[in-house]
């Protein structure tokens, strides 16, 4: 068989486990370990969970290499111990709340290997398994803010994504990358200064910096759980990482020295806002603070030194980002602001070329906004309701949220 018959023989995944369901972790292997075209080597760093699972995972996946971590260092320590074991030419890189489906590692492969040498990786199209229909992420994106988000997520699925272009980066909860860019010399292993969050931010933001891009793949479907292992931890110690890890993502990769004095102030005036005017989340934006002006001389040695090998600008990075917007709650982790993210679906569809429809839905649901806007009660007519209940699930089950509010 051919590389792209059999990605056994190129493609090793490489996943970081911490006391992940058993339920949950058994559908992530299983798609990983069929005959169903997604069959590839895989290892296993477990983080020191403590609860027995490895056991369970060696006696029912005996062929998955497993790495006992002695402690919990955090995904980016994680994923590089496993990439240091690994000899393939190319990581897949899955967390245990993804499922892939079968056939997408086959193309997610195919791709890769004819997007050329400066291609870094390939993004699939990770669709929300707890809400049909719904995007989680076709790649991700990089606004002039600093804040990165998932692309798409939030948005029903209606063909939108499908094009095969490139984006700012890739999710590492689903990414078939270059296994070589890990290696020192080139992109480099994933920054451990980061305990969760933005660890693909970070190495997608250096390996553009170096010239390389990033592909979508949208016919390789991943189902994903957002937040399927963190959810349970507090709202707190997640705010704290995100906020802290923006800053160090800002500072360590951001080309232009002015945008990152103003990236800093205003989120570092918000937290201030937040603790002694909205007075919430006071010990954690506190805590953000000091660990971020503690370590501000080792972030700014670290920009310095990864200037050096900056071969190509920011430019194409934010301009990639123009037009995208986050649709998701991720305290709820449901669809948010769905009149938004529906009339920007059926905006996107059109100027693909969609069908006529595709106008006149859009045309009802501007209709529907200025109502909204307006205090009064949105009216349909029955040949708009007829129009509306011929679009997908997805989209019927989002109206039906905003009509009932």
């Amino acid at each position: 068989m051919s590389g792209a018959g059999n990605p056994a023989q190129k493609v090793r995944c490489i996943m970081v486990n911490y006391r992940s369901p058993w339920d949950m972790l058994a559908r992530c292997l299983d798609s990983l370990t069929e005959t169903g075209g997604n069959k590839c080597a895989v290892t296993l760093v477990d983080n020191a969970s403590g609860d027995g699972m490895i056991s369970r995972v060696r006696a029912a996946y005996p062929d998955v290499r497993i790495i006992e971590m002695p402690g919990n260092a955090g995904f980016a320590h994680a994923v590089n111990r496993g990439i240091d074991d690994t000899s393939e030419p190319y990581v897949l890189l899955l967390n245990t709340d993804a499922v892939l489906t079968p056939g997408a590692l086959v193309v997610m492969q195919s791709a890769l290997e004819a997007a050329g040498a400066d291609c870094a990786g390939i993004a699939p199209k990770m669709m929300s398994s707890a809400h049909e229909g719904v995007i989680d992420a076709v790649g991700t994106v990089m606004p002039t803010s600093g804040a990165s988000f998932n692309r798409g997520i939030g948005q029903c699925d209606l063909g939108q994504y499908d094009q095969r272009d490139e984006v700012f980066g890739t999710c590492f909860g689903a990414s078939l990358l270059q296994r070589r860019l890990f290696d020192k010399r080139e992109v480099g292993p994933l920054y451990e200064g980061y305990f969760l969050y933005f660890e693909d931010s970070d190495w997608c933001l250096r390996a553009r910096s170096q010239g390389y891009r990033f592909l979508v793949e949208p016919d390789a479907v991943v189902l994903h759980m957002h937040s399927g292992v963190t959810r349970n931890e507090t709202l707190a110690f997640k705010y704290r990482l995100i906020e802290l890890n923006t800053l160090k993502v800002v500072v360590r990769n951001f080309e232009s020295p002015r945008q990152v004095a103003g990236i800093v102030c205003a989120r570092g005036v918000r937290l201030l806002a937040r603790t002694f005017i909205r007075r919430k989340f006071i010990r954690a934006n506190l805590s953000t603070l000091a660990s971020f002006l503690v370590g501000l001389p080792e972030l700014l040695r670290e920009r310095k030194e990864l200037g050096r090998n900056r071969i190509a600008s920011d430019r194409k990075v934010f301009e990639l980002a123009k037009g995208e917007a986050a649709y998701f709650d991720t305290v709820e982790y449901r669809p948010d602001r769905c009149l938004d993210s529906l009339i920007d679906t059926y905006l996107r569809l059109i100027k693909s070329g969609g069908d006529p429809v595709h106008g006149h839905v859009l045309a009802v649901l501007y209709n529907i906004r200025q109502q909204s806007m307006a205090g009064k009660n949105i009216v349909i007519s029955e040949e708009t309701r007829a129009l509306l209940d011929e679009q997908p699930g997805c989209v019927k089950s989002m109206l039906g949220m905003l009509l009932a509010g």
